[in-house]
């Protein structure tokens, strides 16, 4: 198989779950994920709640990683409704490097069901057999013990903590750094 070019917006499909193209019909429903305090709580990419046009810059940014053939955000939805429930995908690729790393959020409503483990999964065997990446990097707030065990249940290995990393909403948050080699990811046969 030849290696993924970023010519065709690539669809992912799991026993439960269909991985999309985020379109302009998803703005609100992503907004209202963002908006959630639950969800926002570790998440350092807003300095404060966000609104709609907070939607277009974020929208913009996934087309523009995918043009530069950097990164793909995908849509999470449920099989069979087409509706967004979260994001997940990978930034930062770097075909030299070998390497990419990944983030996601979910809607509150459907933390705890194994969905974000299936999500992360199809992202991660993208990654590796798509990509032919060597390494996963995954940045996660200090004290989301949920994401760190997510990553951990996967294979990834807790590398560090950069103390101190980023200033968002009036204070200073650290970030744990977890890591995932090709080698250390389970095959599937």
């Amino acid at each position: 198989m030849p290696p993924f070019d970023f010519s065709d917006f690539p669809i992912l499909e799991t026993e439960r779950l269909r991985l999309r193209r985020i379109t302009t019909d998803d703005k609100a429903t992503w907004l209202a994920i963002f908006q959630n305090d639950e969800v926002r709580r570790y998440l350092i990419d807003f300095e404060d709640n966000p609104i709609f046009e907070d939607m277009d810059g974020i929208f913009d940014w996934t087309k523009m990683i995918f043009k530069q053939k950097s990164g793909i955000r995908w849509a999470i939805t449920l099989k069979p409704d087409d509706t967004m429930i979260g994001s997940c995908g990978f930034h930062v690729y770097s075909e030299h490097h070998r390497s990419a790393e990944i983030g996601y959020e979910l809607s509150h409503g459907h933390w705890r069901k194994g969905i974000m483990s299936e999500a992360v999964d199809a992202v991660l065997d993208f990654c590796f057999e798509q990509l032919a990446v060597h390494r996963i990097e995954a940045d996660v707030t200090v004290g989301n013990e949920a994401s760190a065990g997510l990553l951990k249940s996967l294979g990834f290995t807790h590398e560090g903590t950069w103390r101190d990393k980023v200033y968002v909403r009036g204070q200073f948050f650290s970030l744990w750094q977890f890591g995932l080699l090709e080698g250390e990811y389970p095959q599937k046969s």
